[in-house]
This record gives C-alpha cells, structure tokens and sequence, in this order.
C-alpha cells in the first residue's frame, strides 16, 4: 500500500514525534556558586543549549578573575568545566558564553554551576 497520502502521512508523523521529543528535552539550571554571589554578581539569564551555556552576569562592584562553568551530573559531581576571564566595572554586565569540549558527557550533565577559580 505505497499510496502517496500514506507516504505523507508517516512523513507527518515522523516529525510529529521528533518535535515532541525536542520539546520533552529538559532544560538544565545555571546556578550561581558561593564566590560567585560574594563577589556581588548576580544572574538575570541563562541558557543551556548543547555544549554551550550562556549567562547574564550583572554586578555591583568591580569583578575579576577566572570564571568556571561546572558540569554536574545526578549526584552533584562535577563532571566537566570551561573557564572564561571575567572583568567587570562597577555597575557592569555582560552576556558570557562558556563552551564544554566533546569529551564532557552532555547526556550526564543535570545542571552547571558556576564559580570563580581558587587561588
């Protein structure tokens, strides 16, 4: 039964079901780490998406120093993590993108946090 109204109806369905199951998708949190908030930043967005995480940092007071995205999975280990500088002005903000390597995980990841370097 190789009608075209079935080969578009499995076509249809197909794509259907792939959009269901980009939908189910569940979004991972970003949180902010103890040195983060001590330092006065604070977080208005955040956006996971693959192997990028991006962030809106707003801070109060001038900020800077290593900044390190932390993938962790189900039992709070970290599993992964990227860096970017961070340096901002008194009063400042800036959109930070921080991009994990192939060889994080991504399917283990449940959440990020993100936290400044000890020095």
């Amino acid at each position: 039964m190789n009608h075209p109204s079935m080969f578009l109806f499995k076509a249809f369905l197909t794509s259907y079901l792939f959009f269901l199951a980009s939908c189910m998708e569940e979004e991972k949190s970003v949180t902010l780490g103890t040195s983060v908030l001590e330092k006065g930043l604070s977080m208005t967005s955040s956006k996971a998406d693959k192997s990028k995480v991006e962030v809106y940092l707003i801070t109060t007071q001038s900020v800077e120093g290593e900044l390190l995205a932390k993938a962790l999975n189900v039992k709070g280990q970290e599993i992964g993590r990227t860096k970017q500088i961070l340096n901002l002005g008194k009063d400042d903000a800036k959109l930070i993108t921080f991009t994990f390597d192939a060889s994080v995980n991504l399917d283990a990841v449940t959440r990020y946090m993100l936290d400044f370097r000890k020095k």
